[in-house]
Order: C-alpha cells, then structure tokens, then sequence
C-alpha cells in the first residue's frame, strides 16, 4: 500500500524580481496560502519564460474566451500590437520583457489576472480551492 499526501490547488506567479509590485505579489500570494489551503509556484520569467502552450492557455484564460483581449492584456503596453496567439508567441520569444508581470493564474480553473496592483488577487485566492457550481 502506497500513502499519497493530498494534493493543494496551486498559483503560479509569472514573477520579474527587480518589481516592487511582483515582489508585493509574491508576498500577497503567500500570506493567502496559509488561509486558503493552495500552494504557490513562482516562476522568474528571466530564467524561465513561459511555454508557447503556456502563452496559449493564459491568453485564452485573460480573454475570457477572446483572443483580441486576451493578447492585449498579455502585453505590456510598449510592446507591438499582437492579434493572435502566434503574433504573441513571436513577440515573448524575441523579447520575453513585453510579458507583463506579475501575472498569475489558477490552471485548474482558466483563469488568469495581471495583479497591477497586486490587490486584483484578492477575489482570485479566496475561490482557488472552491469548486465551481
């Protein structure tokens, strides 16, 4: 017989360490860790970009289901205009800066929020373990 430990939802965090905002982000997210049973995993996007699939998933999960807005809200406003998911992965791979940070989401439920400021968290860590009805 094997022994499993139960598994928390989890957050990623697409985090830039040199933000004052990304850092109060973090922070955020692990004081709401505690209180709200998930785990945090935080990626430094200037050692680890996201995936192209990655960028597919989160684009989809900031759209609501429109790619126009999601590749906006993926953006920073500085970088080139993007209307599709692959103009978007062009941009990111040539220059992972334009990605705006801190951005977080929930994989399990598809759903995704630039936290600018980092209190946009707040609705998104009081439902991660709850189920949808």
């Amino acid at each position: 017989m094997s022994f499993r430990l139960p598994r928390f939802p989890m957050l990623t965090i697409f985090h830039n360490p040199a933000s004052d905002v990304s850092v109060q982000a973090v922070k955020l997210l692990r004081q709401a860790s505690v209180n709200h049973n998930f785990d945090v995993d935080i990626v430094d996007t200037q050692i680890a970009p996201p995936t192209h699939q990655q960028i597919s998933n989160i684009v989809d999960f900031l759209g609501s289901g429109s790619i126009t807005k999601g590749c906006q809200d993926i953006l920073a406003p500085e970088a080139p205009k993007a209307s599709t998911v692959a103009e978007v992965q062009k941009i990111l791979d040539a220059n992972p800066g334009y990605m705006r940070k801190p951005l977080v989401v929930d994989w399990n439920k598809g759903k995704a929020v630039v936290a600018v400021p980092p209190s946009k968290l707040n609705e998104m860590v009081k439902d991660v373990g709850e189920t949808e009805k």
